[in-house]
């Protein structure tokens, strides 16, 4: 039963890796089979089809990250340091992922963007939401933001980078663009408060 729970769940960690290094249309499950060493029957025996392997990773994955980004909401001393630490997980996340993924998970594999869907709306909102009224309440940013209205433009920017065709010369760098609009995120609703804070975190990373 161990080995059994083992093999299935290095097919799904081996079919992650694949799947955001070169998307989720191109990877056949012989490639998947070949890359672990075993038969494509073998996979069989675990998840049914490919739809079925998509929808596992992305579930699994979108449960990682709540406990990740829950795991950075308890560790942050403040909203401040929240966002920075967030800007330099989300660099892990978007590390060789393939800038394609997401729009080919919606238009071949609805039912497992369905599961991202769920996540975006009940936990990267709801974080983001939260982080923002803290900081207002901390004085860290401006009490005359309207906290729906923000945290959803927030998320309007982070659907932005997920999709090459918004920033065509920024596809091979999600990183890059991540950290440009997290910093206009955070710079535009800071106080001056906040602003001094941010500058601090800053220094201490560069002396780092």
């Amino acid at each position: 039963m161990e080995q059994e729970i083992e093999t299935g769940e290095r097919i799904l960690m081996e079919a992650e890796q694949l799947f955001f290094r070169y998307g989720v249309k191109s990877i056949t499950m012989d490639e998947i089979a070949m890359h672990l060493g075993i038969s494509k029957k073998t996979i069989y025996q675990f998840y049914k089809d490919k739809k079925e392997l998509v929808y596992k990773v992305v579930e699994t994955r979108m449960m990682k990250q709540q406990c990740e980004i829950a795991e950075i909401a308890e560790k942050a001393a403040d909203p401040v340091q929240e966002i920075l630490m967030t800007s330099d997980w989300l660099k892990n996340v978007f590390q060789n992922m393939n800038p394609f993924l997401l729009m080919e998970v919606q238009k071949y594999y609805p039912r497992a963007f369905s599961v991202f869907q769920a996540h975006r709306d009940k936990c990267i909102f709801v974080n983001i939401y939260n982080n923002i009224k803290r900081g207002i309440d901390s004085g860290l940013y401006r009490n005359s933001i309207d906290v729906d209205t923000i945290a959803r433009l927030r998320m309007v920017c982070v659907d932005a980078t997920l999709n090459p065709e918004n920033f065509p010369l920024a596809k091979k760098n999600l990183n890059e663009l991540q950290l440009q609009l997290i910093e206009h995120f955070l710079y535009g609703i800071c106080t001056l408060k906040g602003h001094k804070l941010i500058n601090k975190y800053k220094q201490i990373k560069e002396e780092e």
